[in-house]
C-alpha cells in the first residue's frame, strides 16, 4: 500500500493511457476511424471538388432567394461578377498657364518688394525718432531736488508704516548679511 502512494503520479498516466488505447479501439470498432480514405487520382479528386462547389453555390442561391438548380445534372449557374472596386478620388489641380504663372510670381514678388521697402522707411523713421530723442535726453541736465527728498524722508520716518517699510527696503536693498 505503501508503495502505491508514493508513486501515485506513475498510476495516474498509466491510467490516462490505457483509457486512450481503449476509446481508440471503440472508435475504430465502430467504423469512426480517425482518417478517411483519399482519393485516389486527381480526377476524383477533381469531381469532389466540383460536387462541393456545386452544393455551396445551390445553398447560396436558395439564401439569396433565387431559383437554384437541381442536382439531377443540370449544369450550375454561375455566380454574378463582382462589382467593380470603388476607385479611389485623387483631387487633381490645374495648372495654369506659364504665361499667366509668370505674370501672378511677379506680381508676388513686386508686392513683397512695396512691402519690404514700407518697413524700411518706418524703420528708418523709429531710429530717426530714437535719436532725436536722446539729444534732447542728453541736452537737459537733470538734478535731484535735495530738499524735497530729503522733506518727504522726515515725513516717511515719522509715521509707523513709513518705518516699517524703510527697514524692509534696507534689508532688501541693502548688503547682505554675511558682509555687514
Amino acid at each position: 500500500m505503501d508503495w502505491i502512494l508514493n508513486n501515485l503520479q506513475v498510476l495516474i498516466v498509466i491510467a490516462i493511457a490505457v483509457t486512450a488505447i481503449v476509446q481508440k479501439l471503440k472508435k475504430a470498432a465502430q467504423g469512426e476511424g480517425g482518417e478517411r480514405p483519399a482519393a485516389t487520382t486527381p480526377e476524383e479528386e477533381r469531381e469532389r471538388t466540383r460536387r462541393i462547389q456545386e452544393e455551396l453555390r445551390r445553398k447560396i442561391m436558395e439564401r439569396r432567394g433565387l431559383p437554384s438548380t437541381k442536382p439531377g445534372g443540370e449544369e450550375g449557374r454561375e455566380f454574378p461578377a463582382a462589382p467593380p472596386m470603388i476607385e479611389e478620388v485623387r483631387p487633381y489641380q490645374v495648372k495654369p498657364p506659364a504665361e499667366v504663372a509668370e505674370a501672378i510670381a511677379d506680381a508676388r514678388i513686386a508686392a513683397e518688394l512695396k512691402r519690404q521697402q514700407e518697413m524700411m522707411d518706418r524703420v528708418r523713421a523709429l531710429e530717426a525718432d530714437m535719436r532725436s530723442k536722446a539729444m534732447v535726453a542728453a541736452s537737459v541736465p537733470v538734478a535731484p531736488d535735495v530738499t524735497e527728498s530729503s522733506g518727504r524722508l522726515t515725513t516717511d520716518l515719522q509715521s509707523r508704516s513709513g518705518l516699517r517699510r524703510a527697514m524692509v527696503l534696507r534689508e532688501v536693498l541693502g548688503p547682505p548679511i554675511a558682509l555687514r
